[in-house]
């Protein structure tokens, strides 16, 4: 177990570090904002567990390997920089095609235009379940491929466990409460953005976020293209 005291230390530090812009940050700010509230929350979710696995990780020895290792260290980095590479690209494509779209309110072909509400609602709920699906898919991926966390979670934990006791359990305890701060701060975040969202409803505002967004991607990419192993 943690002492208090190494957890009054811990608990705030660990806040700054999730509440930090990142591209976690950005991503779920983009979902909340283009996509609504519960895609959001579903992305904060994604981030959530990707804290889980690489505090998994780093518990099992995993992560100081890869740390250890400049050819699996790159392999990471650069996999992590081609996954937001390609994120902003689809962003920038999404925002070109905003001010194409049209919402139409025809019936789906091949639908009868007699069918009961029932019927009507089913594709609607599984389009929202690949919707939330891929948010979280989303929020997953952009967490777990980022190198700098393997280096948090080797550096930063470490700081706060007690080295005769077991180690496996410290893991788990500080993970699990960088998770959950995950979730307390990401959660209402995309909440928040959720309902703002109807403000900005407008294709030219939802072209101008694509774009923004898919900059900001690219450009945590190119970052971590460039950012030396050290």
């Amino acid at each position: 177990m943690i002492s208090l005291e190494n957890l009054l230390l811990f608990v705030p530090l660990a806040a700054i570090l999730v509440v930090l812009p990142g591209p976690d940050f950005a991503l779920i700010t983009k979902i909340s904002l283009l996509d609504g509230r519960p895609q959001g929350q579903a992305a904060a979710c994604g981030v959530a567990l990707g804290i889980v696995i690489h505090t998994s990780a780093a518990m099992l020895g995993i992560s100081a390997i890869i740390a250890q290792s400049v050819f699996l260290f790159s392999v990471l980095k650069y996999i992590g920089a081609v996954y937001l590479f390609w994120l902003g690209v689809q962003t920038l494509r999404q925002g070109r095609a905003v001010g194409q779209a049209v919402v139409s309110t025809a019936p789906l072909p091949g639908r009868d235009a007699e069918e009961s509400p029932e019927e009507a609602a089913r594709p609607v709920s599984r389009a929202t379940r690949i919707m939330l699906w891929r948010a979280f898919k989303q929020g997953l991926l952009t967490n777990i491929l980022n190198p700098k966390a393997v280096l948090i979670f080797l550096t930063f934990l470490p700081q706060f466990m007690n080295p005769h006791m077991p180690l496996a359990p410290q893991f788990l305890e500080l993970g699990g409460i960088m998770s959950a701060l995950c979730l307390c701060w990401y959660v209402p975040l995309a909440y928040m953005l959720g309902h703002v969202r109807k403000a900005f409803e407008s294709s030219r505002f939802q072209q101008w976020l694509q774009r923004c967004t898919g900059v900001v991607f690219i450009a945590f990419g190119l970052k971590l293209v460039a950012a030396r192993n050290d």
